[in-house]
């Protein structure tokens, strides 16, 4: 489904961040790009927030809900959520230091943090973007380390359909080691 994407790769480059000695970044309504870079300057003259290397991630969805959808079609949704997925991804040192608009949301242009804070090995982070099929409003709350990350991520919108759509993901990842050149993406 094209509109879980979204979720997947706000959280797969928004939480892999913060060491517990960083600086805390804060914003309120700027662009990923803008929030890439607090984060970046916050990395100035540091360690990055996050380590670079191959991250696994582990997505579950807890919940899924479409309003219009038949029976049959939410019972089969229901059995995919219980096995979830986990993904790989390669994070270079590059990103890790200078993250760019993109790592921090899927649509620069479209897309715009209500609120977003990182400080003390916590994330809680708001973000809305405006779709062909409307906003969908992706908020995500979790815990950090360098290494690793626990997150709980809901998001509200339109489906593909127009139908008003909810989903709550957990996610937890952690490096697993140098970037492999198999990862996922």
């Amino acid at each position: 489904m094209r509109l879980a994407m979204l979720p997947l790769a706000f959280v797969a480059v928004t939480l892999p961040l913060a060491a517990c000695k960083q600086k805390a970044v804060e914003a309120t309504n700027e662009k990923p790009s803008e929030v890439a870079a607090r984060v970046a300057a916050a990395n100035a003259g540091g360690a990055p927030q996050f380590q670079p290397g191959r991250w696994e991630t582990a997505i579950q969805i807890v919940k899924m809900d479409m309003d219009g959808v038949p029976p049959e079609a939410k019972t089969m949704m229901e059995r995919m959520m219980g096995k979830g997925r986990t993904v790989t991804s390669c994070l270079t040192t590059e990103q890790a230091e200078k993250p760019g608009g993109k790592f921090f949301g899927q649509a620069d242009q479209n897309c715009t943090y209500d609120h977003f804070s990182m400080n003390g090995g916590q994330i809680d982070a708001k973000m809305t973007c405006k779709t062909p099929h409307g906003a969908q409003v992706m908020t995500m709350n979790g815990t950090f380390t360098p290494a690793s990350y626990e997150s709980t991520m809901q998001m509200e919108g339109e489906g593909p359909t127009g139908q008003g759509m909810t989903m709550t993901m957990h996610l937890s990842a952690k490096r697993t080691g140098d970037c492999t050149g198999k990862e996922d993406g």
